[in-house]
């Protein structure tokens, strides 16, 4: 699948699984998990990146073993994150062949202080 993206299966690939609405913490860590699926296999990768939230899908997409996936965000192609005197993007892309335009945004609410 590393060697060529147009042999992954259709629905496979990354998903942002943040919605509107959602609280983040950004943190100064990267935490990865895996996930396996009903047969024992490795399925997916769930990884947290400065407090966003992603699914590496790397099977064919069952929204019954991927209930997380069902308003995630398919290969999105940006993030625009807004802080109250900057604004920075991530911007992504996939070697597919396929329109991945969808833009999420991200902003600065407060600072917590622990």
């Amino acid at each position: 699948m590393l060697d060529d993206p147009q042999q992954w299966p259709e629905g496979t690939g990354l998903y942002c699984v943040m919605n509107a609405g959602d609280l983040t913490e950004n943190h100064n860590r990267f935490q990865l998990a895996p996930f396996t699926n009903s047969r024992g296999e490795l399925g997916s990768l769930w990884a947290n990146i400065l407090g966003l939230s992603f699914v590496l899908l790397l099977e064919p997409l069952d929204i019954s073993e991927n209930p997380q996936l069902a308003r995630g965000v398919f290969r999105p192609g940006q993030i625009v994150i807004t802080y109250p005197n900057s604004v920075n993007w991530l911007a992504m892309s996939c070697d597919d062949g396929k329109e991945h335009a969808r833009t999420m945004s991200l902003k600065f609410v407060r600072q917590i202080h622990l």
